[in-house]
């Protein structure tokens, strides 16, 4: 799966990496509300593939990259990667 680079993707990813400061209280819990909406991916694949949009958060990668990586590491859509990178960045700490 690839996802052509959209100014709409990149400008949401880069706001959210770059404009959302952690909150004090980030929690895995908080992030694994996500298991509500993406039911067919367990609590193990949803840590990892967090803690992995982290680090390509702070390693400076694209935002269309990190979008993929989702993507391609968990078999979602775009609108589903999206949401697991930005509950990483806000309830995981990044």
């Amino acid at each position: 799966m690839s996802v052509k680079p959209s100014m709409t993707i990149v400008a949401l990813v880069a706001g959210i990496a770059v404009g959302t400061a952690a909150p004090a209280a980030a929690s895995e819990s908080d992030y694994l509300r996500l298991k509500d909406s993406l039911t067919f991916l367990t609590t193990e694949q949803l840590l990892s593939e967090g803690y992995r949009a982290c680090g390509a958060v702070h390693s400076d990668t694209r935002s269309t990259d990190a979008v993929n990586m989702v993507m391609n590491e968990l078999g979602v859509s775009v609108n589903a990667a999206l949401d697991i990178i930005a509950a990483a960045v806000v309830d995981l700490g990044c």
